[in-house]
């Protein structure tokens, strides 16, 4: 009976990942629809009439799917990053804010934005913005790892650095922001509200390289990933690299934070949320859980960007107010459990 349960996992395994796709695409089919405006299915034929001939239709839902899929896109890549830190650090807290990656990725961004003018003039923000947001969390890996130095990556130190350096950065921003000109202030407010409005699709194409050269990557290192889950010393005995391991997973979930806040801005919470319900639905094994995963924060900031479109419309709410909202509640709940399951840890006399 076990045997034959172990070999039918892959074949499970599959299922799960045949099943997000199909709910995936169900869900960016359905979802552009929905809106004060409500189409019928049938209006996506619109898409497909000659120039002239689709109506108000067409343009409303052609924008609304391009910014429904980078929402998907967005969504999936923050809940990869969020089950990576995770399970890097054995902690259910863990996730791209409470590390600094996100802080420090905000405060490349913004720093673009506000020297853009200045070092090249009228060339497009988004280009900046990406290349400032990858320095950023990269500076702020640095400085994690170096805090980390000669301590267990899974210590409540190394957590509570990352904290300290997402305040630090979150300071910079504020003070970058006190020295800006009224006309760029303004746009570095909104954007680090969050928002998955797109206005150039070939950034679209490129996050989604990311976020699926990522997930293949990471669905690699499943097993190690298991393994990291029972400790340092097990995962020495059966030959596990811990420091390699470790840094190869610490740097990737900072790639995908850092692509996606280049694109969107900071969204909080996805990261922490999704693989919490994913580890619900699917249990712990890493195979299931990063598809898993990162069908739950897809569907997860695309529900919240669709809610953002209605909520006061005809303006749409930055997403992620919309996550906040609903992320701040479930990090209370979480932190709350997470001290009664410790307490009930605690030997008694």
């Amino acid at each position: 009976m076990r045997n034959g349960l172990f070999r039918s996992k892959p074949v499970r395994t599959a299922f799960f990942v045949l099943s997000a796709l199909l709910v995936t695409a169900a869900a960016l089919f359905l979802l552009p629809l929905l809106g004060r405006t409500v189409y019928s299915p049938t209006a996506w034929r619109l898409l497909l009439a000659p120039e002239g001939n689709g109506g108000i239709a067409a343009p409303i839902l052609t924008e609304r799917f391009r910014n429904t899929a980078l929402a998907f896109t967005a969504g999936g890549g923050l809940a990869l990053a969020g089950l990576i830190l995770q399970t890097l650090f054995r902690n259910p807290l863990a996730s791209p804010f409470t590390l600094g990656i996100a802080g420090g990725a905000s405060f490349g961004a913004v720093l673009a934005i506000a020297a853009a003018p200045f070092l090249w003039g009228t060339v497009p923000i988004a280009g900046f913005g990406a290349v400032g947001s990858l320095l950023g969390a990269a500076a702020a890996i640095a400085l994690v790892l170096f805090l980390a130095r000669g301590r267990d990556m899974a210590s409540e130190t190394v957590l509570l650095a990352g904290v300290g350096v997402n305040f630090f950065f979150s300071g910079l921003i504020l003070f970058t922001q006190y020295l800006s000109e009224e006309g760029r202030l303004f746009r570095m407010i909104r954007w680090t509200m969050g928002q998955v409005s797109l206005t150039d699709p070939a950034l679209l194409v490129l996050l989604a390289g990311v976020v699926v050269v990522s997930a293949i990557l990471l669905y690699l290192f499943a097993d190690e990933m298991d393994i990291l889950l029972t400790g340092d010393e097990r995962a020495l005995s059966l030959g596990v690299n811990l420091h390699a391991v470790r840094i190869f997973l610490f740097l990737l979930s900072s790639v995908l934070v850092s692509a996606v806040v280049s694109v969107c801005g900071p969204i909080g919470f996805v990261g922490l949320t999704a693989p919490h319900f994913a580890r619900r639905a699917v249990g712990g094994e890493h195979r299931r859980l990063i598809p898993v995963s990162l069908l739950f924060g897809a569907l997860f900031l695309a529900i919240c960007y669709t809610a953002a479109r209605v909520i006061l419309y005809p303006d749409i709410l930055p997403v992620g107010v919309i996550t906040s909202l609903l992320g701040g509640p479930f990090f209370i709940w979480l932190l709350t459990r997470t001290d009664q399951s410790a307490e009930q840890r605690v030997p008694r006399p």
